[in-house]
């Protein structure tokens, strides 16, 4: 791509937003099967670009590092959208009592309900799509997260992402926050146990009678399956805490 170095791009309007967000969601949409072209980047660089040019008379088109940067940006915003899922900048509030956290220490599934009277959640240890062998509720907790105001009560657990299969929408370190036990829909972003894996988080894919496809935003990654079962999907994926 091309770009004049006289040129001053006009500001990105509410317009460019929405068009960026429309094209990038329908295409989100196809990851996990094959992506257009030999490379996933490359595909979003030239989408986002096309797409200002298209909608912005006589501009030119961004860079490459810009383009992606905007495209990655829209596609992760639209998958959450899809997914109901909060996207929030920083880190998780993990201020409260000490007595609170000696409790959820000791007995982290047990603590789900007096995290949920105090609108709170365990800040489990265990990264997910990390763990091998490891179970969930036996990892150590030494704190528990404040739930924002708006979220309706109930029991949640905070775990903190590993790996980089969802890309660009959840980083490595970046904090999820799960509905425990909430029914998996497509499009949701859910935390499930695989036999061989571990805990991953991953997009619901079609759903089966026996059977859940978990999809991956990076296109590195193939559709994994997991029982459908309440014992295979921890919950639903509620809010992303990011502090990139």
């Amino acid at each position: 791509m091309r770009t004049d170095p006289n040129h001053t791009p006009p500001e990105r309007s509410q317009e460019l937003d929405d068009a960026l967000l429309e094209a990038l969601g329908a295409y989100s949409a196809e990851l996990g099967s094959a992506a257009p072209g030999d490379d996933h980047d490359e595909y979003l660089t030239w989408r986002a670009a096309e797409l200002r040019r298209g909608k912005v008379p006589g501009a030119s088109p961004w860079d490459a590092e810009r383009a992606l940067q905007v495209a990655r940006s829209a596609l992760a915003v639209a998958t959450a959208s899809r997914a109901r899922m909060r996207l929030v900048s920083g880190v998780p509030d993990s201020t409260v009592p000490a007595r609170t956290a000696r409790q959820a220490a000791e007995r982290p599934r047990e603590a789900l309900n007096a995290a949920a009277a105090a609108g709170c959640a365990p800040w489990l240890d265990l990264g997910v799509a990390a763990g091998v062998g490891r179970e969930l509720w036996d990892e150590p907790c030494e704190r528990w997260v404040r739930l924002p105001d708006d979220v309706p009560r109930g029991r949640f657990v905070a775990l903190t992402v590993a790996g980089d299969s969802m890309e660009p929408l959840l980083h490595a370190g970046d904090v999820v926050l799960t509905q425990v036990g909430a029914s998996p829909r497509r499009d949701s972003i859910v935390v499930a146990r695989r036999a061989d894996d571990g805990y991953v988080v991953k997009r619901v894919g079609e759903i089966a009678e026996q059977e859940i496809e978990l999809l991956s935003l990076n296109p590195e990654y193939p559709p994994v399956r997991v029982p459908r079962e309440a014992e295979a999907v921890v919950g639903t994926v509620v809010m992303r805490w990011c502090s990139h």
